[in-house]
């Protein structure tokens, strides 16, 4: 109980003026006054995995959505039709993370993002379970889905007659 008692929520309403506005400066600007501090949350950086069936794209940015990196299956020298299956996907995210571990980049946490439905998606996730993936599945705290879905859309084409 005495913990509770030096919390920052109740060092903010005991500092208030009844009359004036809540002061919630404490609280929001993530410092403590007392001796019970916290550590203001940081930003994950994120891993966006686009996959379409003709390519798969892997890019890796900061918290503030900088990219580090950013590969494709064309970059590996995968060219035309062959850029679009399994494989290609799976060497480029395995390449995309090798890079990442020998330039150094020093990261907390990470957020998956994952777009379209193409074969490079499953190739991403293995080669996150395998132990390539290690030192980044063990600080993914959130895995999203951002692929685009068409509300309505233009009209069709009108059928083809025979």
């Amino acid at each position: 109980m005495s913990d509770l008692s030096q919390s920052i929520v109740l060092q903010t309403f005991s500092n208030s003026n009844p009359k004036s506005s809540l002061n919630t400066r404490n609280v929001l600007s993530g410092k403590a006054s007392g001796s019970m501090g916290f550590q203001v949350e940081t930003e994950p950086h994120h891993l966006h995995i686009y996959s379409h069936k003709h390519n798969t794209h892997v890019t890796f940015t900061r918290p503030n959505k900088e990219p580090i990196i950013s590969l494709s299956a064309g970059n590996l020298g995968f060219k035309k039709s062959r850029r679009g299956g399994f494989d290609p996907a799976y060497s480029v995210t395995k390449y995309a993370f090798e890079r990442l571990i020998h330039t150094g980049v020093q990261f907390e946490k990470l957020e998956l993002v994952l777009r379209g439905f193409g074969p490079g998606r499953d190739a991403a996730i293995k080669v996150l379970m395998s132990p390539e993936g290690k030192l980044f599945r063990e600080r993914i705290i959130r895995v999203a889905d951002s692929t685009r879905i068409k509300f309505g859309g233009t009209r069709s084409p009108r059928p083809r007659r025979l």
